[in-house]
């Protein structure tokens, strides 16, 4: 249970930054900080909390959940009323496919938490550096590209 968790973790955090990498474009015109916040929190479900609880159950079921929730009602929730209240009419795929996979991954992790199945450890490791790297690259390269933090 707890690996099927943190595969959906990884989706829902991968959904959430493909289907808003257009907002955190300069071409989109970025007025707001709720999509950058949305943004970081998906890079951390992706590369660390959706593995923290390989290592530390209950700290890592409620850390994932925060973040997820964070990652969830900072932008998609947002675009959701705004398809129903304002001129700008976005996709339901936009909110509902977050809200889906994010509710899934909390039950799921409710679920793996209250079972107290351990994981190897090496199978613990093996499934945690991957996507820490890659989410360490990429939220690196989004924030020096992004605030143009390069002086050259």
């Amino acid at each position: 249970m707890k690996i099927v968790s943190y595969l959906v973790s990884l989706l829902a955090a991968v959904a959430t930054y493909l289907l808003f990498s257009v907002y955190l474009s300069v071409s989109a015109g970025l007025d707001s900080i709720l999509p950058l916040i949305s943004f970081y929190s998906s890079i951390l479900v992706f590369g660390f909390f959706s593995c923290f609880h390989f290592f530390q159950p209950k700290i890592g079921a409620v850390l994932l959940t925060i973040a997820l929730l964070i990652m969830f009602f900072s932008w998609p929730a947002l675009l959701f009323i705004e398809h129903f209240t304002r001129e700008y009419k976005p996709s339901l795929i936009e909110s509902l496919l977050p809200f889906a996979l994010v509710a899934i991954t909390v039950a799921l992790v409710r679920l793996s938490y209250s079972k107290h199945k351990k994981v190897t450890r090496w199978l613990a490791y093996s499934l945690a550096i991957p996507p820490a790297l890659l989410a360490t690259y990429v939220g690196v390269y989004f924030t020096v590209r992004y605030f143009d933090l390069v002086p050259f």
